[in-house]
């Protein structure tokens, strides 16, 4: 009898632990915003299309890029498994992305799968656009 609980208990506590993780799996989500070279845009706040050029060098020359939302928030980029274009082939411009978010050590990031252009907003006047 001893046996049989032992062997049940061990069953349940596998159980327990497949659902979790199962919980646990991120979900994919969609963020718009600018992508930005995150040298230029930590020190002084450039990004925008006056802005591009320098951040599509700057990138291309291994600078980590972001994202930066109208709300503010700002995600590092790791292109993980993709789906169509990248969001480091759109350095300068707005974009949406899909992907999974990921915040540690206070830094938030998005393991990104795909990305769409979009049209950049009259007056490009969001949060650290320095202007």
């Amino acid at each position: 009898m001893k046996y049989f609980v032992g062997i049940a208990l061990l069953v349940g506590i596998a159980g327990f632990g497949l659902i979790a993780t199962a919980e646990d799996k991120p979900k994919e989500v969609t963020i718009q915003g600018e992508v930005v070279d995150l040298a230029c845009w930590l020190q002084d706040g450039k990004m925008g299309p006056d802005h591009m050029k320098c951040a599509q060098s700057c990138v291309k020359g291994g600078t980590p890029a972001g994202l930066v939302t109208q709300e503010g928030k700002v995600y590092l980029i790791v292109v993980h498994a993709k789906d169509g274009k990248s969001p480091l082939d759109h350095v300068g411009e707005r974009v949406e992305v899909k992907g999974v978010t990921f915040e540690r050590g206070g830094m938030m990031g998005v393991l990104a799968s795909g990305c769409k252009k979009m049209e950049m907003p009259a007056g490009d006047g969001h949060e650290g656009s320095g202007k």
